[in-house]
């Protein structure tokens, strides 16, 4: 009868502990993989006018003289030129003609509002000829220059002669191509030889707020900011608020009243060339990633941007633990005049200079 060899096909536990944690690691290994691939395809997918979009994206520009404006006894001013975004975009630059400290002047960047007609911004009523900042904003920055700052104050794109009108048909998308513009702006300023980059500021009014807090998402360059009526609110609170405002028929709304009054934004969104979520766009959903102090003024009975949007602001501001003063007054101009403009550029004054102040102590110069 044939023999047959017996083979011990029994595996040791040592050996089999073995294979378990080679099987192991490369799960292990596999899933770390995935993850990786996962992650890259959402950094893919960020929209660029989305507020981690701002933040991955790099801003590079060059200033260029184009004339010498205004000159009075307290200050001058000159009209510049800056590409961003491959536009050619103005500002104003209003400069102060007391000594220049060592330094230079420290520099407020001026962001001003909404504009029914962007063509016509800078360009006065009363004559029909451009003389930026205009009728409405006379006097700001001016007043600003007379106290020692150099103060700038772009037009966006798309607003007087500035290249790029279409971005300002973009509905509540425009004020984060209007960041764009500030935050290129910001790269250049070391091009300005009387300003001090070191002790840079901002100040904006309106929509101009929204403006702003987008641009301190992104910059870290701003020492503080001050924002005047500023648009705060998220994308669909806006929608919703200048909805009603404009139509008659607003004592009832529903899901198809506020689809209507997101109409035109929707079709701006259908446009793009990528995937965007309104709500990755809104600065009020990243309060935690601002840095720079801030100072809010807000007319109580103001109609125009409502007064709860700054108290929302201070609201988020407090919750994330960060610095801010937020100031009211007892009026219904959206842009504040005579002693609550007065009132409003002394408090900023001195909240921008403590903290020049400050930091002079600080460093020793």
């Amino acid at each position: 009868m044939k023999k047959h060899t017996k083979y011990n096909c029994n595996i040791s536990k040592q050996s089999l502990s073995l294979c378990l944690l080679i099987i192991s690691c490369c799960v292990v290994a596999c899933k770390k993989e995935a993850k990786v691939k996962i992650e890259k395809e959402i950094i893919n997918k960020v929209a660029p006018i989305s507020i981690k979009g701002l933040q991955e994206r790099s801003y590079i520009s060059e200033i260029s003289f184009e004339k010498n404006l205004e000159d009075t006894d307290k200050y001058k001013s000159k009209l510049i030129s800056y590409l961003s975004d491959s536009l050619k975009v103005h500002a104003l630059v209003t400069i102060p003609k007391s000594e220049k400290p060592k330094k230079g002047f420290p520099i407020l960047i001026f962001g001003h509002g909404f504009h029914p007609e962007p063509e016509k911004y800078g360009v006065s009523a009363k004559t029909g000829k451009d003389w930026r900042p205009g009728d409405y904003y006379r006097g700001i920055p001016e007043t600003y220059a007379e106290k020692g700052f150099l103060v700038i104050t772009p037009d966006y794109r798309g607003h007087n002669i500035s290249e790029g009108f279409e971005y300002t048909q973009r509905s509540y998308l425009a004020s984060t191509f209007y960041a764009i513009d500030v935050l290129n702006l910001i790269s250049a300023l070391s091009q300005l030889e009387e300003g001090n980059t070191d002790n840079v500021f901002y100040l904006g009014h309106s929509l101009g707020g929204d403006v702003g807090l987008k641009t301190l998402l992104v910059s870290k360059q701003i020492k503080a900011a001050s924002i005047w009526a500023g648009v705060s609110a998220s994308t669909i609170e806006q929608v919703l608020y200048y909805g009603k405002y404009y139509d008659k028929n607003n004592s009832k709304i529903t899901n198809e009243s506020i689809q209507n009054y997101k109409s035109k934004l929707n079709e701006v969104i259908r446009n793009l060339d990528f995937e965007y979520d309104i709500n990755a766009g809104d600065a009020i959903n990243y309060i935690e990633d601002i840095e720079a102090p801030l100072i809010l003024h807000h007319a109580q009975w103001d109609t125009s941007v409502p007064y709860q949007w700054s108290e929302a602001l201070a609201s988020k501001l407090f919750t994330h633990n960060k610095k801010f003063e937020f100031y009211t007054y007892n009026s219904k101009n959206h842009l504040f005049k005579d002693e609550n403009r007065a009132m409003a550029i002394q408090r900023d004054l001195d909240f921008f200079n403590k903290i020049i102040t400050t930091k002079i102590n600080k460093n020793g110069n």
